[in-house]
């Protein structure tokens, strides 16, 4: 029976299904893959360092993620997906709980989060209690970690382990609680990193799926070709950009023939390069680390991406600006003369430099890594690169909502398509799409050189769109004429 309201107030309604969610759009999120102490082996969603510290442990010597996230905050990053890396014999510690009444049955199958040697050091107490019982997690250093609430039967020990940040409890094959025990060790944890290669990255980057939305991706602090390869190759298969970590060198030869080894044509037009490395304040007093630049440049895209859109580059005063960099790895790139001839060149090269300029440190450079004198030069600009991306997931989102929708005799269905990406794109002009006027600055057509009596037999329904994507101003020039005093201006 339906219920109607009174007016004004309210109504609360149930739904047998969740409603549905429209695909992510945000272009600031920061898709990461390294190393860790502990975590799941699945994309985690952090939005501080604390989150980070929750999911993944505390900072590592093996790993320069901490720092980077670190960096990637406090310079105005907001969001992060974080996927951890592990080598092929990693094992996830357990422990089994027999049930009570002394039978050698287990019970509960306890597991930590994810894969490694720290869980090597929980413990887990079965405590009986009047209702039923409690699982207490502690550790050998740290004590105790968490207290399950009284728990009834089997089962609400395996739902409780779904919020638990440190382990995970599956049903054994007995069917009664388990019995009191103290202290029962978790054995067998490894991430066997030492074995890690360029196939287990791969793997942490395949778990950024598509339905994660756009954003930035980085194998952060690896500068081989191979993993700058293998980035770029994730980000043209799911609609990213990836920022590339150059190698921590002085040698401007060395940093140029890394971006360089990546200008095949490709997938070139999917990324750009960053270098030199950058460095932070360090954990105590009067010490330093030094960070791939990635997370930089990051962090100032998300802070960007909220003002602009993606075509408007996260480099220059103000936009490139760092608040929490003390220092780069590296001298400047420069041949002496004072005319930056080295930079000019690195620059042609595909190399974006971080550089100290006016008492601050800035991201100084947004070229993406294709040849700027090749066949896809248009592409050169790394905020177009960006805004590609951006419309991409955006006219997504848009088409999205027309799947299964009635293709009409009258073409309404198709009208309705060109309005909602028409409305999408002028929103983007005068600022990223060039024109005088918007009909200068893009179309869209949906009529019928595109929806064919072909494609609408076969149940599709088409849009093309074509526009003019800004540029940015990468030489600004001033002339200065000396005019005598007794002539006028």
């Amino acid at each position: 029976m339906s219920v109607t309201a009174p007016r004004p107030g309210t109504q609360v309604r149930t739904r047998t299904a969740p409603p549905s969610r429209t695909a992510p759009t945000d272009t600031g999120v920061w898709f990461v893959a390294g190393l860790t102490d502990r975590g799941p082996l699945r994309p985690v969603t952090i939005g501080s360092l604390q989150d980070f510290i929750n999911t993944f442990g505390s900072r590592q010597t093996y790993s320069n993620l901490y720092d980077a996230l670190e960096l990637f905050f406090r310079d105005g990053g907001a969001q992060a997906v974080v996927s951890r890396v592990v080598g092929p014999g990693a094992v996830i510690a357990s422990v089994t709980l027999n049930e009570a009444g002394g039978s050698p049955i287990g019970s509960l199958v306890v597991k930590a989060k994810g894969p490694g040697a720290y869980a090597n050091t929980l413990r887990v107490t079965v405590a009986a209690v009047t209702g039923g019982y409690t699982l207490t997690v502690s550790d050998t250093t740290l004590g105790t970690l968490e207290v399950s609430p009284t728990l009834a039967d089997q089962q609400s020990a395996v739902a409780w382990s779904k919020t638990s940040l440190w382990v995970d409890i599956t049903l054994g094959g007995a069917s009664a609680i388990p019995a009191a025990v103290s202290n029962a060790a978790l054995t067998g944890g490894t991430d066997d990193r030492n074995s890690v290669t360029d196939t287990h990255w791969v793997t942490a980057l395949n778990r950024f799926t598509k339905d994660l939305g756009p954003g930035q991706v980085t194998q952060v602090g690896r500068t081989t070709s191979q993993a700058h390869s293998d980035t770029l190759a994730h980000a043209a298969a799911f609609n990213r950009v990836a920022i590339l970590d150059l190698p921590d060198s002085p040698s401007a030869a060395t940093v140029e023939a890394a971006a360089a080894a990546q200008r095949n044509g490709v997938n070139d037009a999917y990324g750009g390069a960053f270098g030199p490395w950058v460095v932070i304040p360090g954990l105590t007093p009067g010490t330093t680390r030094i960070v791939p630049p990635s997370a930089l440049v990051c962090a100032k895209i998300a802070e960007n991406d909220v003002l602009h859109s993606a075509n408007s580059p996260a480099a220059g005063d103000p936009e490139g600006i760092s608040g929490y960099a003390i220092g780069l790895s590296q001298p400047a790139y420069d041949d002496g003369t004072g005319i930056d001839v080295t930079r000019d060149t690195m620059y042609s090269a595909g190399v974006n430099q971080i550089v100290y300029m006016g008492s601050v440190y800035m991201v100084y450079g947004w070229r993406s890594l294709v040849d700027p004198l090749g066949a896809e030069q248009s592409w050169t600009n790394l905020g177009n690169v960006r805004f590609r991306m951006q419309l991409t997931a955006l006219g997504n989102a848009i088409l999205s909502k027309f799947v299964l929708k009635e293709i009409d005799g009258a073409g309404h269905v198709f009208s309705k398509v060109a309005g909602q990406l028409i409305g999408m794109l002028s929103g983007f002009w005068p600022d990223s799409l060039y024109g005088a006027t918007p009909e200068e600055a893009f179309v869209v057509d949906v009529g019928s050189s595109v929806n064919t009596p072909t494609t609408i037999a076969n149940r599709e329904i088409h849009a093309a769109m074509a526009v003019r994507m800004s540029e940015d101003g990468e030489l600004v020039v001033l002339e200065i004429t000396k005019v005598p005093v007794n002539q006028s201006l």
